[in-house]
């Protein structure tokens, strides 16, 4: 074995020199999962066949050492007689500790070419995997393995085009391929275009350069559907000069229907759909009116696409799906189009003890999905309304968070999600609204190519979206998340560019209120990937942009990246922006308001990295922040302070900072609300009102209010209606006390929603922190204890446990998260953190482990009986302490003593 690793480390060596692939011996594999997986070879191809079901994938693996450091891509053809049973994967260590791992696609039925790129950089072995899932339903499957490679990744990109275009709905990617400039400086390229017809070339910005892969990378924005333009790239590459000269046209909504089925009463479920139609008649899946397709939980999934194409989904209404509500797999031009989607997924029991997660068969739930997209291509989600999953997910009070989605993706190109409503609950919060698979890998997530237009991410555990992965031309437009931890995910960008544009996050907070930033960079890696932030409005309480993140291995590598670039943004937030963890790396920001908590921060800027030139530290003054308008009131600081982007901003004179548009998440309908957000500061509480407005003279259309069956609190009249222009329509919103059962914010939205599935959002808040009886019911098991004075070895605290259990550790105090040395009753000494909502002012906060470093925070044991806890070095005021066998006891409604 020691032998045939020199010989493979030494051929790597002269192959990274020749640049020339070589495939690799096949006797080498090696089973790791023998009373779960069978392996056997046959005419040079490796097979493993799953025999049992495991809580890990199967794996073949070969280990390699002596790697040349520069970037390699694994390649192989694989099949299996399920779809998406088997992929590849490649794991580094350095001293035995693994370092990564990344995953190709999942395989399809026929067979093809998956391909994991990846940096052998700092890595002393290397495992190349061919792995297997091992869930109940590929028992019994067969996987093949063939055809292997390990290349330089800069002899695999020989193989791609040299000019390629992506034509999407409003949107169009650009890739130039095989340049020859070494670094940025040697590379530029003029991007301009124009609708077919007219005259004048608009110029757009730049494509982002990747000197590694030789190639350049961009995106035209602002484009109109189905409409044919032309482009033109003036291109200087290390003193080569060219001008490239392309036509293309955007994608269509309307496509070309060749046979309608409509389901009803006799159909049976699961539906499975596995023939197709195809480009000049898809074929189109309806339901009488008032059907719902009621899947309960027999079935894993209600319907199921299974390698099919061109097939439309609409109007359908579903409930159930043991785990999805629809599940696509190797799926192509599918479109999934106002459907009502809920009751999907599993339920599980929480377990303290472990991480806080749900667990189901010994294993913790999570991406259950309203919607599950594996390895497909030219999907379009539109105009949906995914809401109340059968379960929840666990706070990052507990764990990483594990739960539902509204929609869990991976490994697919050419995903549109335009003017969907992901809507979670107090009781049925998402994980993120919408979670990438394999965030660190370039296939994760909506891996190239996207457009995510307008959707509303609403009250989750983690992330609004994950765009985590690849995100080579993606674009994340006029979004709006509120609710939740993030705000949306970069973490990694691994190839770029990526565009978050336009979008507001606002109103911040998980289930128990914490929170943490609006724009989320950090990850193990930090990627090379581009990121463009463009008027986009981040206020509230957590932080603006956090770094991006990776090892100390790749800190010399950003030095040479340009990573970030940044215009027009509008941050207002009582947290602050990761200063060295983004301008580490090149970046170009200016014209940005930002108000944060770091004071000075734009001369900061500006003396250190010579960035924000044009910056504004100025408070904003908004339209009605507090019925949520973000849009800049005439006068106030940011008003025509930005500085146009080419191919975004239109009119004459300078932008303002910002998102662009009033009414977010952006809709293309003529729909106008006053309010987008009401906040009752009491329950009971007078009921509010808020104006619908139609703006244009020739549209008209019935309506009527939906909510989650979770937002049964949430009481609006008329619930239908009529839009018409002249035609104002009042709403009264009211709170149901009856359906208030803590004392807690209460939060929850309502829809304005049309027959064709377009809506208007609108969030409520109702405070019912002050109703005592809610207050005392809550708090009934809370063992308060007493504080006494603070002293030369710390603090002392006391409590009187009357029965043995299992409790979390809480002080009522003022201030910042700190690290405090805790030991309970003389015993050994551990590091908690101190959390909690943001804020400065007196509240119950959690004393326990920081969840962020990867330790689940487990309730501690306590006899019945007397104990003492020690606060080590704390000498900060103390206005309560408790313990507590869960932590929405005290945490729902922290500013009550």
């Amino acid at each position: 074995m020691r032998k045939l690793q020199s010989v493979i480390g030494g051929v790597l060596a002269v192959l990274a020199v020749a640049a020339e692939p070589l495939p690799l011996p096949q006797e080498a594999w090696r089973n790791q999962n023998r009373n779960e997986l069978s392996l056997s070879e046959e005419n040079g191809a490796l097979q493993l066949k799953v025999e049992k079901q495991s809580r890990f994938d199967g794996s073949a693996i070969r280990t390699l050492r002596k790697l040349p450091e520069v970037p390699l891509v694994f390649c192989g053809t694989v099949s299996g007689s399920k779809p998406g049973m088997a992929y590849l994967q490649v794991k580094l260590y350095r001293d035995g500790k693994e370092l990564n791992r990344l995953d190709s696609r999942r395989s399809r039925v026929r067979p093809g070419e998956l391909c994991v790129e990846f940096d052998p950089k700092g890595a002393d072995r290397i495992e190349l995997l061919c792995r297997t899932v091992s869930a109940s339903e590929y028992v019994g499957a067969m996987a093949r393995f063939s055809n292997f490679r390990l290349l330089p990744e800069a002899e695999y990109r020989r193989e791609l085009p040299p000019v390629k275009l992506v034509p999407g709905y409003e949107a169009c990617s650009i890739e130039l391929n095989h340049r020859r400039a070494s670094d940025l400086d040697g590379f530029r390229c003029e991007v301009s275009f124009r609708p077919e017809g007219t005259q004048r070339w608009i110029p757009a910005l730049p494509l982002a350069y990747q000197p590694p892969e030789k190639s350049a990378r961009g995106s035209l924005l602002n484009l109109k559907e189905d409409t044919p333009y032309q482009l033109r790239l003036t291109v200087d590459d290390a003193g080569k000069k060219e001008v490239i000269e392309r036509n293309f046209r955007t994608l269509s909504s309307r496509v070309p229907v060749g046979r309608t089925i409509e389901l009803g009463p006799g159909t049976e479920l699961p539906l499975i759909i596995r023939d197709s139609g195809a480009p000049d008649g898809y074929v189109r899946y309806t339901a009488k009116p008032g059907f719902v397709l009621d899947g309960g939980t027999a079935a894993d999934d209600v319907i199921r696409l299974d390698q099919a194409e061109y097939v439309i989904l609409d109007g359908l209404t579903i409930r159930g799906g043991r785990i999805n509500g629809i599940r696509l797999d190797d799926a192509a031009h599918i479109r999934i189009l106002n459907c009502d989607i809920s009751g999907f997924g599993r339920i599980g029991v929480r377990r303290p003890e472990l991480d806080g997660k749900f667990y189901e068969a010994g294993r913790a739930l999570n991406n259950d999905a309203g919607i599950r997209i594996q390895d497909c291509r030219d999907i379009l989600v539109e105009r949906n309304y995914i809401h109340d999953p059968r379960g929840t997910a666990n706070s990052w009070f507990y764990s990483h968070p594990a739960g539902p989605n509204g929609i869990f993706v991976g490994g697919t190109e050419q995903a549109v999600f335009r003017y969907n409503d992901f809507i979670g609950s107090d009781r049925h919060r998402w994980n993120d609204a919408v979670e990438g698979m394999n965030n660190g890998s370039v296939n994760g997530s909506v891996c190239r190519d996207a457009e995510i237009v307008g959707n509303y991410f609403a009250f989750g555990n983690d992330d609004g979206m994950e765009l985590d992965g690849g995100q080579q031309n993606c674009r994340f437009l006029f979004n709006k998340s509120e609710g939740v931890l993030c705000g949306v995910s970069t973490a990694p960008c691994l190839a770029g560019p990526s565009y978050l544009v336009g979008n507001l996050f606002c109103k911040p907070g998980d289930e128990l209120g914490f929170t943490n930033t609006a724009i989320k960079n950090n990850y193990s890696v930090a990627g090379r990937g581009k990121l463009y932030f463009l008027h986009n409005t981040m206020v509230g309480d957590w932080s603006a942009l956090s770094s991006y993140g990776g090892k100390k291995e790749e800190n010399e590598a950003l030095k040479r990246i340009f990573k970030g670039y940044g215009r027009n943004n509008l941050a207002a937030v009582s947290g602050s922006l990761a200063v060295v963890g983004i301008f580490r790396a090149i970046a170009d920001f200016d014209y940005d308001l930002l108000l944060t908590n770091q004071k000075g921060l734009i001369g900061t800027l500006q003396r250190q990295y010579n960035q924000e030139r044009h910056g504004i530290a100025k408070p904003p003054v908004f339209v009605d922040a507090a019925r949520g308008n973000y849009t800049l009131a005439a006068g106030s600081p940011g008003i025509g302070a930005g500085e146009p982007v080419p191919g975004l901003t239109t009119g004459a004179g300078a932008p303002s900072v910002g998102v662009l548009h009033s009414d977010l998440p952006f809709r293309p309908v003529p729909i106008h609300v006053d309010a987008a957000r009401i906040e009752f500061a009491a329950v009971p509480a007078e009921p509010a009102e808020v104006t619908v407005t139609v703006t244009d003279p020739a549209f008209r259309s019935e309506f009527r209010i939906v909510r989650n069956a979770a937002g049964r609190f949430i009481r609006v009249t008329p619930e239908t209606g009529t839009l018409a222009y002249g035609k104002p329509v009042k709403l009264t919103v009211s709170i149901d006390r009856s359906e208030i059962t803590s004392a807690r914010l209460n939060a929850g939205a309502f829809l304005i929603r049309l027959p064709d599935g377009f809506s208007r959002p609108v969030s409520v808040y109702a405070d019912s922190t002050g109703d005592a009886a809610l207050l005392a019911k809550d708090r009934a098991n809370v063992i308060r204890g007493t504080t006494g004075p603070a002293e030369k070895e710390g603090t002392k605290l006391t409590a009187d446990v009357p029965k043995a259990g299992n409790y979390y550790l809480f002080l009522r105090t003022a201030g910042p998260e700190r690290k405090i040395p805790v030991s309970i009753d003389g015993g050994e000494t551990s590091e908690l953190i101190l959390l909690g909502q943001p804020g400065p002012q007196e509240k119950w906060r959690v004393l326990g482990a920081h969840t962020y470093t990867g330790r689940p925070n487990r309730p501690i044991p306590f006899s019945a009986g007397r104990h003492t806890v020690t606060l080590r070095g704390f000498t900060g005021k103390i206005a309560g302490f408790a313990l507590a066998e869960k932590p929405e006891e005290l945490l729902l409604a922290p500013l009550r003593p």
